[in-house]
C-alpha cells in the first residue's frame, strides 16, 4: 500500500468517526441551498463527480480535483428549478506557474421571489417577500503532494436573508483526489460545510466519497459516490455514466439511491439524463432530473477554457 493511499484512507476514516460530533438533530439546518448540486455534466451523472472532477466545477465537487484543471476555465450555470426558484454557479480556476497548484473562485446563489406573506387564513397575501442566499468561495488545490494525492480546500463566505432575517456564516471545504496503482482509476473525498452557524442552525454538514473509472479509450467514464447528510442523517449512493460517442458529443446518465426517504411521489426521482457538446474550447452541458410532484428540473451549462 502506497503512503499517499494510506494518508488517504485514514483521513476518510477520521472524518467519517468524527463527523456525528456535529449533528444536531434531523432538519436542524440553515443555508440549505448549500445541498443542491451545480453544473449540468456532474448533475446528470447523479452527482457521482468527486472523482471525476477536472474543471472549474471542481470548486463545488472537490477542490482537491482542482490540480486536474490544465487550463484557465470559466464555468456559468442555470438552473430552473421549481416555481420561482432560481439557482446559478459561476466559477473560475487557473493553474499556476511552475506545478504550484490551482486557484479558484466561485459563486453559488439561489433565489426564490414572490413567497406570499399572511398575517391571518385569508385568501389573498397581505404581501410577498423574497428568499436569497449566496456562497463566495475562494479555492487552492495541489497535486503531486504524496504520491498521486491532490488536495484542495475552499474558504466560503455564506449569506442568507429570508424577510426579516438576515445571517451571515463562515465555513471551508476539504477536498483530496487520489490517482490509484490501476490506470484511469482514481478516487475522491470531500468534506463540505466546516463552519460556524448562520443564525441560531448549523450549516449543512455533507461528507462525500466515491471513486470514477474511464475505459475504452477514456471514451466512456463510470463513476458512483456515497453522500452523507450530517444533520440530516440522510445517506445517497449515486452511479454515473458519460459515454462520448464523437469528439464533440457526450451522452450521460446517473441514478441516486436513497431519494425515496424524500418522498417524492414519482418512480422517475434519482433519475437524470444530459448531453454535452464542446466546440474547441467552448463547452455546452444540459441535464434533465424529475422530482415528482414537486415538478421536472433543468440545467444548462455554459464553459469556456483557455
Amino acid at each position: 500500500m502506497s503512503r499517499g493511499f494510506r494518508w488517504f484512507a485514514l483521513a476518510g476514516v477520521a472524518v467519517l468517526w468524527s463527523a456525528p460530533l456535529f449533528a444536531a438533530g434531523v432538519g436542524t439546518t440553515g443555508a440549505t441551498f448549500l445541498k443542491v448540486g451545480v453544473g449540468a455534466r456532474p448533475l446528470a451523472m447523479g452527482g457521482a463527480f468527486s472523482a471525476l472532477a477536472d474543471d472549474a466545477n471542481a470548486i463545488y465537487w472537490n477542490p482537491g480535483a482542482l490540480a486536474e484543471v490544465q487550463k484557465r476555465d470559466v464555468t456559468a450555470s442555470y438552473n430552473a428549478l421549481f416555481k420561482d426558484e432560481n439557482q446559478g454557479f459561476l466559477a473560475f480556476a487557473t493553474p499556476l506557474r511552475d506545478n504550484m497548484g490551482t486557484l479558484g473562485v466561485g459563486l453559488n446563489y439561489l433565489t426564490i421571489t414572490d413567497i406570499e406573506k399572511r398575517a391571518a387564513d385569508t385568501e389573498s397575501a397581505d404581501s410577498t417577500f423574497s428568499n436569497q442566499n449566496f456562497a463566495l468561495m475562494a479555492s487552492y488545490g495541489r497535486a503531486g503532494l504524496l504520491d498521486g494525492l491532490s488536495l484542495g480546500g475552499n474558504l466560503k463566505y455564506i449569506r442568507e436573508t429570508l424577510d426579516t432575517f438576515s445571517g451571515n456564516a463562515v465555513a471551508i471545504d476539504l477536498g483530496a483526489l487520489y490517482k490509484t496503482g490501476i490506470e484511469n482509476l482514481t478516487a475522491g473525498f470531500t468534506i463540505q460545510n466546516l463552519g460556524t452557524k448562520i443564525g441560531p442552525d448549523p450549516l449543512p454538514l455533507l461528507v462525500k466519497g466515491g471513486a470514477a473509472y474511464k475505459l475504452f479509450n477514456q471514451r466512456l467514464a463510470v463513476a458512483s459516490d456515497f453522500d452523507w447528510l450530517a444533520m440530516d442523517k440522510r445517506a445517497y449512493l449515486g452511479f454515473g455514466a458519460e459515454f462520448w460517442a464523437h469528439k464533440a458529443l457526450a451522452i450521460r446518465a446517473g441514478y441516486q439511491a436513497g431519494r425515496a426517504q424524500d418522498r417524492l411521489s414519482s418512480s422517475m426521482v434519482g433519475t437524470s439524463f444530459g448531453m454535452g457538446l464542446k466546440m474547441d474550447r467552448f463547452s455546452m452541458d444540459y441535464a434533465f432530473l424529475p422530482f415528482g410532484n414537486l415538478g421536472d428540473t433543468h440545467r444548462v451549462t455554459l464553459g469556456w477554457s483557455f
